[in-house]
């Protein structure tokens, strides 16, 4: 998506907030990511139409790509993070929605992780979860953060031949929970080591 500062339209942002609501991950990763970048590029668009966002994402908690928008406005527009991050919390139970929950937090979280440092026990407890959407997007999490003191936590997944569908930073994959769980090791043991 090109810049867009000051010159985006309700219908823009309408079919940006559209796409959150696929049944197809990439699709909701990329809507959530445009959402994002209009959140940087053009803010005062979403903050005029930030009522209208707000009320249509707390009325269908369960929608798809919900969290996954929030955590990208959040991430580019600090003003709202708190606020957001307020909102996000009632995903970490929508069975639907607290995968994007997760990735939204851990988002939020590479720009300010002070901001969720409460929330980080949530993201380990994830982990315990049996569904292995959420166990791999939570081992991801912790290591794209480089939370220490989970490594233990994160060597019991290391034999998990599980496969699930993620999100990254740049894009959606199919893992295995051992690979989630191994880049995740890595990812905090660099961290002490340098």
């Amino acid at each position: 998506m090109k810049s867009t500062k000051g010159r985006t339209g309700r219908n823009s942002i309408r079919d940006i907030v559209a796409g959150l609501y696929g049944v197809d991950m990439q699709k909701r990763f990329d809507a959530a990511m445009a959402l994002g970048r209009l959140a940087k590029d053009d803010p005062d668009a979403v903050m005029r139409v930030w009522n209208r966002i707000f009320y249509a994402f707390d009325d269908t908690m369960s929608c798809w790509g919900a969290a996954e928008g929030l955590g990208e406005i959040a991430r580019n527009m600090p003003g709202l993070r708190t606020k957001i991050l307020a909102l996000l919390r009632k995903f970490a139970a929508d069975e639907a929605s607290c995968q994007g929950f997760v990735w939204a937090v851990c988002r939020i979280g590479q720009i300010d992780l002070k901001l969720i440092e409460d929330i980080i026990p949530d993201l380990d407890r994830a982990s315990a979860s049996h569904a292995a959407c959420m166990v791999g997007q939570s081992l991801w999490a912790l290591g794209e953060l480089r939370i220490s003191g989970c490594e233990d936590r994160l060597r019991t997944f290391l034999e998990d031949d599980r496969e699930t569908w993620l999100y990254e930073n740049d894009a959606v994959r199919k893992k295995t929970i051992a690979e989630i769980a191994g880049e995740a090791l890595k990812k905090i043991l660099s961290k002490r080591e340098a």
